[in-house]
């Protein structure tokens, strides 16, 4: 039967680090071996709140972006043992954009909930997002609030952008990205009407923010009020926080954009 909700997941060596981002202290201190079980423990847990959700006519479609280290079997492990669990490989690396977009080829499900393979939702989330969609057949996409943790789980911060759509749309053109990307529930044929992510070298690290700002021309979209239903965990090998100079380059350009497409 085709599940109700589609979970979408990329990844891409979930379980290693490569010497080459050994800039930190973090990394000299323990070492690569020791980030390396981290991120594992990182990967483990993100498929395991997926798993735990109180809404189940889900698939978790996992997306291994040609990783070589152990994440291959890790995602055998989980599959074999849960039915609701498909993984689709890459034989090469093709970024995020890339095997987004094979995920949404492979979803089947009408409503796609992103997840990043190093995150965490509260086991309520897919319940209270797709009861939030029901009750707005005119609402395309639905984000909300996050709690962003540390390497340890432990609660650093709260943050929530705005709620309703005009705010989403001048958030846009004003300021940035208005949601978090792995929250977001969205109505898969508009992801695909949309062609999905671009895989423009110049979006590379901001391919979420350059999505929405296309999707917000032709479809409402909005986040659930006073709601954070994802963890988003902060730590050295994020790219938002590798590629911070980088994407705080792209951010203007999409803005820029955006201001020229949502007046």
């Amino acid at each position: 039967m085709v599940p109700q909700v589609s979970v979408l997941m990329p990844v891409y060596n979930a379980c290693s680090v490569h010497p080459r981002n050994i800039w930190s202290r973090w990394l000299f201190r323990r070492g690569l071996e020791e980030a390396g079980r981290r991120k594992r423990r990182f990967l483990e847990q993100a498929i395991e709140s997926v798993l735990q959700q109180t809404f189940a006519d889900f698939e978790l479609v996992i997306v291994d972006d040609g990783s070589t280290d152990d994440t291959p079997a890790v995602l055998r492990s989980y599959a074999d043992r849960d039915p609701r669990i498909r993984v689709v490989r890459y034989e090469q690396n093709r970024g995020v954009a890339g095997a987004l977009n094979h995920g949404i080829e492979a979803c089947r499900a009408p409503l796609i909930a992103r997840h990043d393979g190093d995150d965490m939702s509260p086991v309520t989330r897919l319940e209270v997002q797709k009861a939030f969609l029901d009750a707005r057949p005119e609402t395309a996409m639905c984000g909300t609030g996050m709690y962003v943790i540390d390497e340890d789980n432990k609660l650093m911060n709260e943050i929530h952008h705005p709620v309703d759509y005009e705010s989403i749309r001048a958030f846009l053109r004003t300021t940035g990205c208005p949601f978090v990307h792995g929250s977001v529930l969205v109505r898969a044929e508009a992801l695909r009407k949309l062609g999905g992510y671009s895989t423009a070298k110049e979006f590379r690290v901001v391919e979420d923010y350059e999505l929405w700002v296309r999707m917000a021309v032709e479809h409402r979209m909005e986040n659930i009020p006073n709601r954070a239903l994802y963890f988003h965990r902060h730590h050295p090998h994020k790219i938002g926080v590798r590629y911070m100079k980088e994407q705080a380059r792209a951010t203007l350009r999409v803005r820029d954009m955006a201001a020229a497409t949502l007046a």
